[in-house]
C-alpha cells in the first residue's frame, strides 16, 4: 500500500485499471462479433478495443503482419489506424508487413500506412517459394506484449463477422510469436529462409506457439500440422471446433487426409465430435466431405448463417471466420488457419495451444453459445444446398 500511495493519482488509476484488466492471467480471448447479434461473450473484450490499447501503451517498437488492410470512412478500423498513427508521431517504430496478395483490395489505406511517421512497409510474396500467401494476423508491441487471431486488419473483421483472437503477456508465447515476425520481416526484404528445424519439441508448460508452413518456422516453433493432430489425438471426450472452412481436398481434387483421418479417428475412439461451419463451405469442395463426416456415429455437423445487416450487404462479411478448437473442455486452440492443405503447407500462420482450463472454459462457451443459436442447422448429407451471396 506504501507504494500505491506514492503514485500519482493519474498512474495509480492506470496501474490499478492494468491490474484489474490482467487478472485473469497473461493470456486472454479478444472477440468481435456482427452487429445486429447477441452472440457477444459477456466476459470477452473486444478486438477492436484491445487492439487501440495495445497500441496505446507501446513505447518504443510495433510490429505487424497483416494479411491486407481494408477500411472505409466510418468503419470500425479508423479509430485503431488513428492511434497507430499517434504512435508514430510519438516516435513508437514500427514495422508493417503485408501480403502481396491482397494489395489492391484497398490502395488508399496502404498508401495511409506508408505516411505514418517511423513506419516501414515491406511487402510478404511467397512467389518462387510456395504457392501460399501471408495469411497470419498478428502484431507485438515493445516484444512485451502480442496479439493473434482470426481477425484481419479490416473494418469488416472489428464489427460485422465473428473472430476471436488472443492477447497475451505470456513471455514464451511472446518470445516465439516475435522470432516468427523476424523471420517474416527478413523473408519480406530477401526471400530468407530460416534454417530447417530439427524435430522441436514440444515445451513444457500450459502455453505453445505453433506455426505454418514447415518451412518458415523457426528452430524454436514447431509447425502446427503435426501440433494440431497430435492434440486432437489426445481427445478423450469431446472436440469441439469453429471454422470458416474445412476441406481436406485441394488442388486439382487433391486429397490431403491429414486432419479428416484425425477427426474420423477421434470418432471410431469414442470422442463426440462437433464441427461448426460458416455457410461459406456451401460453396466449396469441402461440403461434400463435411456430409460424409456427420454420417460417422459422434459426428456432429452444423452449418452457420449469420443473418444480413439492416443496412444491406457487405461484401465478404456477415460470417463465422473464427478459427479455434476446444479438446475435452482443458486445453484451447486458436489461430489463423482455415483447415486447409494450403493453409498448413504453403501459407504462414499462426496458432497458439493453451492447456488453460479457464480459457478452454470461455472457448467452449463461445462455441455453445454459437451451436445452440438459431443461426446453426444440422447439415443435411441428402440436402443440395445454394451457396448465399458472399462477395
Amino acid at each position: 500500500m506504501h507504494t500505491l500511495r506514492a503514485l500519482s493519482p493519474s498512474l495509480l488509476a492506470a496501474t490499478l485499471a492494468f491490474a484489474q484488466a490482467w487478472a485473469g492471467g497473461p493470456t486472454q480471448l479478444i472477440q468481435s462479433v456482427p452487429k445486429e447479434t447477441p452472440l457477444a461473450h459477456p466476459d470477452l473484450a473486444f478486438a477492436r478495443d484491445a487492439w487501440i490499447e495495445v497500441i496505446r501503451g507501446a513505447r518504443k517498437r510495433l510490429d505487424f503482419a497483416e494479411f491486407y488492410i481494408a477500411q472505409v470512412p466510418g468503419g470500425a478500423l479508423e479509430p485503431v489506424l488513428q492511434e497507430l498513427e499517434k504512435a508514430g508521431a510519438r516516435g513508437v517504430k514500427i514495422r508493417f508487413i503485408l501480403s502481396n496478395a491482397m494489395l489492391s483490395q484497398d490502395p488508399v489505406s496502404v498508401e495511409r500506412l506508408k505516411k505514418i511517421p517511423n513506419l516501414e512497409l515491406r511487402i510478404f510474396d511467397l512467389k518462387g517459394i510456395s504457392k501460399g500467401i501471408l495469411h497470419a494476423k498478428y502484431f507485438l508491441a515493445d516484444a512485451a506484449e502480442g496479439v493473434l487471431g482470426s481477425q484481419n486488419f479490416d473494418w469488416r473483421a472489428l464489427e460485422h463477422i465473428h473472430e476471436m483472437g488472443v492477447r497475451t503477456r505470456d513471455p514464451a508465447l511472446v518470445a516465439r510469436l516475435q522470432e516468427v515476425f523476424e523471420v517474416d520481416w527478413r523473408f519480406a526484404l530477401d526471400k530468407t529462409l530460416p534454417p530447417p528445424a530439427k524435430d522441436v519439441a514440444a515445451p513444457g508448460g500450459d502455453a505453445e506457439l505453433v506455426a505454418s508452413p514447415p518451412f518458415l518456422s523457426p528452430g524454436t516453433v514447431r509447425p502446427a500440422i503435426g501440433a494440431l493432430t497430435q492434440l486432437i489425438g489426445t481427445a478423450r471426450s469431446t472436440v469441439q471446433v469453429q471454422l470458416l472452412t474445412y476441406s481436406p481436398v485441394s488442388g486439382k481434387n487433391h486429397y490431403w487426409p491429414v486432419i479428416d483421418q484425425a477427426l474420423r479417428e477421434a470418432a471410431v475412439r469414442g470422442v463426440k465430435v462437433q464441427l461448426l461451419i460458416s455457410d461459406w463451405v456451401l460453396k466449396s469442395r469441402g461440403l461434400a466431405h463435411l456430409k460424409s463426416l456427420a454420417m460417422i456415429p459422434g459426428v456432429e455437423v452444423r452449418i452457420m448463417s449469420i443473418p444480413e445487416a439492416s443496412t444491406g450487404h457487405i461484401p465478404f462479411a456477415r460470417t463465422v471466420h473464427s478459427k479455434y478448437m476446444v479438446v475435452d473442455g482443458a486445453t484451447l486452440w486458436l489461430g489463423t488457419s482455415n483447415w486447409e492443405e494450403d493453409y498448413f503447407e504453403f501459407s504462414r500462420n499462426v496458432e497458439v495451444i493453451l492447456k488453460q482450463p479457464e480459457l478452454a472454459k470461455q472457448g467452449g462457451e463461445i462455441f455453445t453459445r454459437l451451436w445452440t443459436s438459431d443461426y446453426a442447422k444440422p447439415i443435411d448429407p441428402m440436402k443440395a444446398y445454394t451457396p448465399r451471396k458472399v462477395d
